[in-house]
């Protein structure tokens, strides 16, 4: 594993000057508006049924709640139950419930729970995510218990099930709701205020959450066409926060002004250079162990990322207790890629497509993974979609050669065990691994059986796992409660402040 000198300088830079965003906790509310800058807008406010980054970021944890949560450092916490407590067995979860409000002022209650639960317990279901459906296969039925009390019971042990629950299969709904697209009726400390299609979503602090109320009365998600735009509102002064650099490049811009600092975290962002494994010529292991070694990872990330970032040999960042350094599987080595490809029958010159979604990593990727996949032979089109279409026909109908993502969920290595994911990758010894880790009976088997999984899937060449994103993110010096680490899918705004 390679870790870049630059990310190294940065990460010191955010311990030497950005003790505020991250130490300040200061309980007093702010009655002031607090922007944020990013480049990924939602195409619709369906947090259950539409895939994607866009829509969680803003909504969950800030908007919707679940009955736990991810915290910063990665930590389950309890957000709508109270308390919890799990079976010996592990096949009963029981949660008592808070005396929480939703927006439109009515009480939660246990059939709000009930409902919402079962939306992802119905596998004929076409209003949420397969990926859903697949998180909560294990669980037999959710019913109430006692007036405050909701009762999970499993078909057997599901080690990711609370995980599962903090993510956007979880989130409780009124029940009976049925716009999900337009509006939002949740619990959270924010509710939706306004959302201006192609410039902003801004969310206002609701004066009746169960919990501490938002520091900042109003905080606004504005979104910009590129990272140059993003960039310049910035450095105008238009933005508080840019949530996510684009462009590491301009770190030095940044750093030179008094105003301005940068901090560093972690994240979960596997910057992935998915293959269709479903379709010729990807369906050969040997074709796409071969564009593997066709890409030189460390001047990757020097072109398209200025050298922040960490080469990953598989699907699973260091932070996780079952990563194995895999790095040395499928290493660069233009001359052993060509050989494979002859050795598959494949001909030079054949053509292939790179479908490039609308975000930096992937923009200023696709030239490079282009030239030096043609230099072992494969001629790629790029191609550039919007996110609809990204989602529409490259994730729902895997109709695609090549394209990068970057996948920032925590424990989702369950997504390459689902055979109809886009990727279409189908290995039952990997699907294997998977299963066991989920009904595992011990942290250790857990982990030795998800490091297995991981191995498998490098061996396999699933796909290519380009880099590691750090968690960059600048905002003006008079702005706490940034979050350091992206550990999920949302951007938790509640404790933003001015101060």
């Amino acid at each position: 594993m390679m870790k870049s000198r630059r990310m190294l300088v940065v990460s010191l830079a955010a311990v030497l000057g950005v003790g505020a965003l991250a130490s300040a906790c200061a309980p007093a509310e702010n009655d002031g508006v607090i922007t944020l800058g990013l480049t990924l807008e939602p195409v619709n406010l369906d947090i259950s049924g539409t895939a994607g980054q866009a829509i969680p970021q803003v909504l969950l944890d800030n908007v919707y709640e679940g009955l736990v949560r991810v915290d910063d450092d990665g930590s389950i916490v309890p957000a709508l139950a109270s308390d919890y407590s799990v079976a010996d067995d592990g096949l009963t979860y029981d949660f008592t419930l808070r005396d929480a409000i939703f927006h439109d002022g009515e009480p939660l209650t246990v059939d709000d729970v009930v409902w919402s639960l079962e939306r992802v317990l119905d596998d004929t279901s076409t209003s949420v995510l397969p990926t859903q459906l697949a998180q909560f296969a294990r669980v037999a039925g959710v019913t109430s218990v006692a007036d405050k009390q909701v009762r999970l019971t499993l078909t057997e042990r599901d080690n990711d099930l609370l995980y599962s629950l903090t993510q956007r299969g979880g989130v409780i709904f009124k029940k009976g709701t049925t716009d999900f697209a337009n509006a939002a009726n949740g619990t959270g400390p924010f509710e939706l205020a306004k959302w201006d299609k192609g410039s902003s979503i801004t969310l206002e602090r609701f004066a009746d959450y169960w919990g501490r109320r938002a520091d900042t009365a109003t905080v606004v998600f504005r979104y910009f066409a590129d990272a140059a735009a993003l960039s310049n509102a910035l450095l105008a002064g238009d933005i508080d926060v840019m949530t996510t650099v684009q462009s590491p490049e301009s770190l030095s811009a940044y750093d030179s002004r008094d105003d301005l600092r940068v901090q560093s975290g972690t994240t979960n962002c596997e910057v992935t250079l998915g293959m269709n494994n479903s379709r010729a010529p990807f369906n050969d292991v040997r074709v796409r162990t071969a564009v593997r070694q066709a890409l030189d990872k460390d001047a990757l990330i020097d072109a398209a990322w200025a050298g922040y970032g960490t080469r990953i040999g598989s699907f699973v960042p260091p932070t996780d207790e079952w990563y194995e350094d895999l790095t040395d599987i499928a290493p660069y080595d233009p001359a052993a890629a060509r050989k494979l490809l002859a050795e598959a029958g494949v001909e030079s010159g054949t053509e292939v497509s790179l479908d490039v979604p609308p975000i930096a990593y992937a923009t200023n990727s696709s030239e490079f993974i282009a030239a030096a996949l043609g230099d072992v032979g494969l001629t790629v089109t790029i191609t550039p979609v919007t996110w609809e279409e990204w989602l529409d026909r490259v994730f729902t109908k895997a109709d695609y050669d090549l394209t990068i993502v970057c996948h920032i969920e925590r424990n989702d290595m369950a997504i390459y065990a689902n055979p109809e994911y886009y990727f279409r990758f189908d290995n039952a010894d990997y699907q294997g691994f998977i299963t066991a880790a989920a009904s595992a009976a011990t942290p250790a088997e857990r982990s030795d059986n998800l490091r297995q999984a991981a191995r498998v899937l490098s061996e396999q060449s699933a796909s290519d796992w380009l880099w590691l994103i750090p968690n960059l993110q600048v905002a003006k010096r008079d702005v706490a409660g940034v979050p350091r680490n992206s550990v999920g899918d949302s951007y938790f705004a509640a404790r933003l402040e001015r101060v």
